[in-house]
């Protein structure tokens, strides 16, 4: 079966983010401003959303209060996904076309462009 990760935001312009795999996330963490995760037994925790790192170049919406709670929903669906086909998936944070913040599961092959 194939993996399911996560996509990490960075407000760094340097850094181009970072890959959690779904399976090692223990605990997560949310305000409006972000979502974070770590795992239990870790000092270390991983940005998943902040509202501000897609450079909208304009005020970001808040993010929504349950988005933490849409992740695992996005995960479970991505897991179902992965059962049938052999591709890694990616769950990312989004904007909908209504500026909705939104977690989007996208195929690992689609990111890649190497």
């Amino acid at each position: 079966m194939a993996d399911i990760w996560v996509k990490g935001t960075h407000l760094h312009k340097d850094r181009f983010g970072q890959l959690v795999r779904a399976d090692a996330i223990t605990r997560l963490q949310a305000s409006t401003e972000k979502v974070t995760a770590s795992q239990i037994g870790s000092d270390g925790t991983v940005m998943l959303a902040h509202k501000e790192s897609l450079g909208l170049g304009a005020p970001a919406p808040a993010l929504p209060e349950d988005f933490h709670l849409a992740l695992l929903v996005k995960i479970g669906e991505a897991r179902k996904q992965a059962r049938s086909g052999g591709d890694d998936l990616i769950v990312l944070p989004d904007l909908d076309d209504d500026k909705e913040w939104d977690w989007s599961i996208v195929p690992l092959s689609e990111l890649w462009t190497g």
